[in-house]
């Protein structure tokens, strides 16, 4: 794909373009004040007309760290798991010596 310089990307729509970084990139995320300053980004971040371009970059690159398409870190690696998790099976059950009883035992000699 040829990307010309004067092509336009998802990122210059970004609302966030020319906000303080800081902002979307709180030093964590459990402690009350950063669970404000988080709310703060997100709450950008809903208003954006590219919030699932930026949110599926960051799926794509796997972005440790930030706010992006108003996710944290943590519910990307969630979307991500469980995107790529394969179909759930059931796995056969393995006997192992000494975990049956002795009744199954003598039923199986």
């Amino acid at each position: 794909m040829h990307n010309d310089e004067n092509e336009e990307h998802w990122t210059d729509h970004a609302i966030c373009r020319g906000a303080d970084p800081d902002l979307f990139f709180p030093i964590g995320y459990s402690a009350e004040v950063l669970r404000e300053q988080m709310d703060a980004a997100k709450a950008v971040c809903a208003n954006c007309p590219v919030k699932a371009e930026c949110l599926a970059w960051a799926l794509r690159v796997g972005e440790p760290d930030g706010i992006w398409g108003g996710t944290t870190p943590e519910e990307r690696r969630y979307l991500r798991r469980t995107a790529d998790a394969p179909a759930r099976r059931r796995l056969p059950v393995i006997v192992v010596r000494g975990d049956a009883s002795e009744s199954e035992h003598a039923s199986a000699a």
